[in-house]
């Protein structure tokens, strides 16, 4: 059974090997071609996509709400055709002291200080006169736009103000009042934080002042909130710096969010030629040789240049396709460079390991034969690992993912053509004396006084030897075994403590004002719960029989644990209390009830009519002052609570869209947390299932299956235990960073699985250590660059990064842990002896010192080596 296995497999991979012959041939034999028509093409593919259709993604919304949601058909419902009128665009500020009571005067007239600061911003009255309830006059004549302030006590003029008020003691009693000067009743919560008063209603404290302004939803309004915002901000700082004044005022408004989502994007940017520069100079480091002619860090270069231009490739065409850029896509760059240049350090392992005899391209062919293939298995299943996170109904996952799975092609593919051209070109240069770097200067002859010894290949590959030997005692296996039992059990227990929680500040700069805005809000105001609203369509409202049925949905939904009180203002509620001459019908009812003024300026914007009068839908609002937004769990049941109040409502049996519904923009991200952890227990099964698959059958034993698919496992609950550890929590940045975990980590145990099953030696601990000497330095160093590549992310402006930057330190780890510790002593101790005849070059590593056995060795070059000391040349410069 094995034989046929194995041999079945082989001509399964016979074909891969062969196109990977053909491809790298070819590179090798024209590499300036090559050269220059990758990095055309990639230039070009960049060039074209953001020219054509691309656009960026910040509207966290979007980002993060499942495409499934029923959540978003209630909001395109509302928003494309309910007809409801446009909601007003919020522009929030509250004004506070550090949590001491503001009542009084001084608060009063800073409150008024931030309002005229946003009322005399440029274009205010332009815009205001475009609003619904655009009329209403300030004290110098000019149009307002509605406002939910303090200051409407004294009809937000400044001069009544100071003409009726002389002490805090007017102030206070002005703002306990039920009503505002114009009848509208005062909800006390939306204009003082944390308010207290004494049984007779006076007010005693409060820790801040709310202002709310209700900008019309036109052209023009987006810059009027840019010119507000930076206006309120700099009055913030003038009085930071007055003497004495403790007072300080945080604004937000509707397009806080995604400007300063894309300012931690366009801060994070250089953060991309950071890890150019950190990866191009260990690469260069790795590659560099303290030989003038067998140092290859040019080449070095070379490869992380490769990894550029994937890049380039990747991002370019789903630029062209039209798939958006967003923070979460931002990310992949540091990841590509930091797995991408493995294939390099390994395709140059096996390159030096070759016959030195042979010309370039035969060496070529000779290292695809030993390693191409490891390198085509590890991009598989990374690729179909991205490939499974592209079926996530999560836009922020699928978009990354679908710039991943293409980027990682295109590495591949250029590290097979571009690379190899390249070590073509490299190795002219050497054949030819050419100096690294200083390809004009032409080495002719050298004098060393004794043989280079100081290279650096050699203490790395002596180390690796020197672990091997002791990797394979037996005492060491124990203590291996054990540490990874205890390491396995302390992170499954870790992993069952995992909590979900999703900050929206996390994708923000450190040094936002939104941040601020929300702090303060959640400490100092009770005005910062969430507002559903309960939609009522599809149903005849004039019926008693339906507007029965309304108001027993609303007492349902109040009467869950996240509501506390019924709705302030519910329309059908006034309308019945409402003393209406009986004989009218219901619609012509209804317009006596809306044409007074205060019942139209509370509830005309919540009721849709026809041009007969009849309603066609209709809305009230819910205060959710019972779900700890801190609490994922609690945010979740809240919502399915609400949905399992509608299912059982009449109007709706039978309905795929609902007639009567709760709807507000924070449903969305509760939303994500209901399908996240499905869709990630999904992932991770189907993930694993499929890279244990593809690791078997691209490992030509069947005893490769026992050792992949338990490895995978173990190295997921690692992982999700490290992500505890380290405080993480489960949320669409750690979901992210989990999806790609499954196809990075494989990466680590199928490297040296293939190495192992490739090797001729006969015994297992010989096969254990042939594997370490040849392949155990090259993924010690590839797992090195994957770290890093993210080492930039630590230093990011957003918490999401941050995270990232976490994640993939641990996956580094587990990964070069498991795959040069664990994996070696399993392999020892139970891997088969079997010789595989895969048809490839061997090579007797036995007698090799160093990982790069340059051609310092060989008695049979043209010229000697160059010491670092001591040595004697002449130079011939020409190009």
């Amino acid at each position: 059974f094995s034989k046929a296995w194995s041999d079945a497999l082989l001509k399964i991979r016979k074909p891969v090997t062969d196109v990977l012959f053909r491809m790298t041939g070819h590179a090798a034999r024209n590499p300036e071609a090559y050269i220059t028509s990758i990095i055309f093409l990639s230039v070009a593919a960049v060039a074209i996509g953001i020219y054509t259709n691309f656009w960026v993604c910040v509207d966290v919304d979007v980002l993060w709400t499942p495409t499934s949601s029923r959540s978003l058909s209630h909001g395109r419902w509302i928003a494309d055709k309910s007809d409801f009128p446009k909601l007003p665009r919020y522009f929030r500020m509250v004004v506070h002291s550090e949590g001491k009571d503001v009542l009084g005067q001084e608060g009063m007239l800073h409150v008024f200080s931030a309002v005229d600061t946003v009322r005399g911003t440029v274009g205010y009255d332009t815009l205001c006169r475009q609003s619904g309830k655009a009329g209403v006059r300030d004290e110098n004549g000019g149009v307002s736009c509605p406002i939910v302030t303090p200051t409407k006590f004294w009809d937000n003029s400044i001069v009544f103000f100071e003409q009726y008020v002389s002490n805090d003691t007017d102030v206070i009693r002005t703002l306990s009042r039920d009503t505002y000067p114009d009848g509208t009743p005062v909800e006390v919560l939306t204009i003082l934080g944390n308010s207290e008063a004494d049984s007779d209603g006076l007010l005693q404290s409060a820790q801040s002042y709310n202002v709310r302004f209700e900008l019309p939803d036109v052209e023009g309004t987006q810059d009027f909130e840019k010119e507000a915002i930076d206006a309120v901000i700099a009055l913030d700082d003038a009085w930071e710096k007055e003497p004495n004044n403790l007072f300080r005022v945080e604004v937000f408004s509707e397009r806080s969010f995604s400007d300063e989502i894309s300012r931690a994007i366009l801060k994070d940017i250089p953060l991309v030629p950071v890890v150019f520069i950190i990866m191009s100079i260990f690469t260069c480091a790795v590659f560099f040789r303290y030989d003038w002619v067998y140092s290859r860090s040019m080449l070095g270069f070379g490869a992380v240049v490769a990894v550029l231009l994937s890049i380039m490739s990747g991002y370019g065409l789903m630029f062209t396709i039209g798939v958006p850029f967003t923070s979460m896509t931002q990310i992949l760059p540091f990841i590509v460079f930091g797995v991408g240049l493995d294939g390099s350090f390994i395709i140059m392992g096996a390159y030096h390991r070759t016959d030195k005899a042979k010309d370039a391209v035969a060496r070529i062919h000779d290292t695809i034969a030993e390693v191409g293939f490891s390198i085509f298995s590890t991009t598989v299943t990374s690729v179909v690992a991205f490939c499974l996170g592209c079926t996530s109904t999560i836009p922020g996952v699928y978009w990354l993912c679908l710039y991943a799975f293409p980027t990682l092609v295109f590495n591949f593919v250029y590290q097979m053509c571009f690379f190899i051209a390249l070590i073509a070109l490299d190795e002219r240069r050497v054949q030819d004396s050419r100096r690294d770097w200083l390809v004009c200067s032409k080495v002719t002859s050298r004098v060393q006084s004794e043989p280079e010894q100081d290279l650096q290949g050699n203490s790395m590959n002596n180390w690796m030897a020197r672990y091997s030997t002791l990797l394979m005692k037996p005492w060491v296996k124990v203590l291996v075994l054990l540490s990874f039992f205890g390491l396995f059990v302390a992170c499954l227990r870790s992993a069952t403590r995992l909590n979900q929680e999703f900050d929206f500040l996390d994708v923000m700069p450190g040094d936002s004002y939104v941040a601020d805005f929300w702090g303060t809000a959640e400490e100092y105001t009770e005005d910062s719960g969430i507002y559903p609203a309960v939609y009522f369509r599809f149903i005849d409202q004039s019926e008693e029989a339906v507007q029965q049925e309304m108001e027993e949905y609303v007492d349902e939904l109040v009467r869950l644990d996240a509501f506390s009180s019924p709705p302030p203002f519910f329309w059908l509620s006034d309308f019945k209390n409402f003393t209406v001459d009986e004989s009218l019908t219901f619609e012509e009812k209804l317009d006596v009830f809306l044409a007074d003024s205060v019942f139209r300026e509370l509830h005309s914007r919540n009721i849709v009519r026809d041009e007969n009068g009849k309603v066609l839908s209709s809305r009230t609002w819910l205060r959710m002052d019972n779900v700890d937004k801190n609490n994922v769990k609690n945010q979740t049941r809240a919502l399915l609570a609400q949905r399992n109040v509608g299912k059982e409502q009449k109007a709706n049996m039978g309905r795929s869209d609902w007639a009567f519904f709760t709807f507000t923009y924070t449903y969305y991200i509760w939303d994500f947390y209901i399908v996240a952890p499905d869709e990630m227990t999904l992932s991770t099964v189907f993930g694993i299932a499929a890279v244990t698959v593809l690791g078997t059958l691209c490992i030509p034993h069947w005893s490769a299956f026992f050792y992949v698919c338990p490895l995978i496992s173990i190295l997921y609950v690692d992982m999700l235990g490290v992500l505890q550890f380290a405080g993480i929590k489960i949320n669409a940045v750690s979901y992210l960073s989990l999806v790609m975990s499954i196809g990075l980590l494989v990466d680590f145990v199928i490297h040296v699985l293939l190495r192992y099953y490739e090797s001729t030696e006969k015994t297992r601990k010989a096969k254990v250590k042939d594997m370490l000497q040849t392949m155990g330095v090259s993924i010690l160093i590839g797992g090195v660059s994957t770290f890093l590549g993210v080492i930039p992310l630590a230093f990011s402006t957003s918490e999401i990064f941050t995270t990232i930057f976490v994640a993939f330190l641990g996956l580094v780890t587990l990964g070069i842990g498991h795959g040069l510790i664990l994996v070696p002593v399993l392999l020892s101790m139970f891997g088969t002896e079997e010789l595989i005849d895969f048809g490839v070059v061997h090579v007797d590593t036995s007698s090799l010192d160093t990982k790069f056995q340059d051609d310092d060795d060989s008695e049979d070059m043209d010229y000697p080596t160059e010491s670092d000391e001591a040595s004697v040349f002449a130079s011939e410069y020409s190009c």
